[in-house]
């Protein structure tokens, strides 16, 4: 099998961490779910060596305290930190905080192109076949206009 599928009730996580890795087989991306209730938050500040990390907020209010320095937090906000910064999440005094914590390591040789959007610019488009939802329908490859008409 060539994926793996996980499904989680974003309105009912369990209280802390949900780690993904074995559900979804993960090798070289690492996925959380956090959900902190109303007025809780990590006991303690971390850090890493070589992993950034990116705190998605999902639903609530909360702070992020990194290096000395708190980040309130709201849903749509993203935030990422440097790997040797230290920080904790705590949520508001009045709701539960859930974000999605994705870890990722530096990959070396990459972006391969310095002004490509993309961090890991390898994709390989496949023009010659077509998703089943755009049948009979005309396409423009190019990537500006990339939509179906």
């Amino acid at each position: 099998m060539k994926f793996n599928k996980a499904n989680y009730d974003f309105n009912n996580l369990p209280e802390w961490i949900t780690f993904l890795r074995k559900d979804l087989d993960l090798k070289s991306a690492g996925i959380n779910l956090v959900r902190l209730h109303a007025g809780k938050g990590y006991s303690f500040l971390h850090r890493h060596e070589r992993q950034e990390e990116i705190y998605i907020v999902i639903s609530g209010k909360g702070i992020i305290h990194i290096d000395g320095d708190n980040l309130d937090l709201v849903p749509g906000d993203i935030v990422r930190v440097d790997p040797t910064a230290e920080r904790a999440l705590k949520a508001g005094d009045e709701n539960d905080l859930v974000c999605v914590v994705v870890g990722a390591m530096p990959v070396e040789g990459y972006p391969k192109k310095q002004d490509s959007k993309t961090l890991i610019d390898d994709g390989i488009r496949n023009h010659d076949y077509r998703p089943p939802w755009l049948e009979g329908k005309k396409f423009n490859t190019d990537l500006k206009e990339n939509r179906i008409k």
